[in-house]
């Protein structure tokens, strides 16, 4: 969520994207409601909504059928290490959400149809700047979505995000004009290794996403 681009009008280079806003997000939400970020986003989003497998994390330790988190960190840590128990609360509302695929598709579902946030709201989070991805690409990116155009012509865009903590990761997308949309769950993470320059290499399970988000977007 970071739209500082330094020299944006005078036509300088694209920012990077960074959690940094998303932690002041929460401190603004605090400062208004006067409720932890954790428990405005419950009350406001999560509840409303009905999203019953959705949470913001408070331990180590996940209830329920979960599958286990592995971090490769880039071919350095052999065997991946096991991040299944992890507390990811010291990040707030920046990457402490705990879901699963159904949820992410019902929550963008709804955004996309208006039910979440006003349609002001809606169009001023679909209002891009260009900004490097922690991949590296330089993409468009609004407030907590960017686009991915679809193959056939003539058709809305794929809005959605992407979410990577130690060992997972959940890429989501959502088309508003047919209610196509995808989400994916990986449990490893960094699976790449990295050449002298320090880009990451492609991988079979790059290809294998790649396929996958090509059939589910596009049929």
């Amino acid at each position: 969520m970071s739209r500082y681009l330094p020299g944006r009008r005078a036509g300088r280079h694209p920012g990077g994207y960074s959690n940094t806003n998303y932690l002041l997000l929460g401190q603004l939400l605090k400062k208004v409601t006067g409720l932890q970020a954790e428990r405005c986003l419950a009350r406001d989003v999560i509840g409303p909504v009905s999203l019953g497998e959705t949470e913001l994390a408070v331990g180590a330790h996940i209830e329920g059928p979960h599958s286990r988190l592995y971090e490769a960190w880039f071919r350095m840590i052999d065997p991946p290490r096991d991040h299944s128990v992890h507390d990811m609360s010291w990040v707030g509302p920046s990457a402490s959400l705990i879901s699963t695929v159904a949820d992410l598709n019902r929550f963008y579902a709804l955004l996309l149809a208006g039910e979440i946030v006003t349609p002001s709201s809606l169009a001023e989070m679909q209002r891009t700047v260009p900004v490097v991805s922690p991949e590296g690409r330089t993409i468009d990116y609004g407030l907590g979505l960017h686009p991915l155009q679809p193959l056939s012509p003539g058709q809305d865009p794929y809005w959605g995000h992407g979410g990577t903590v130690q060992g997972g990761g959940t890429p989501a997308m959502a088309r508003a004009d047919d209610g196509r949309q995808w989400c994916a769950a990986v449990n490893l993470q960094r699976w790449n290794e990295l050449d002298t320059s320090g880009r990451p290499q492609p991988h079979a399970i790059d290809a294998a996403l790649a396929a996958f988000h090509r059939l589910a977007a596009n049929g």
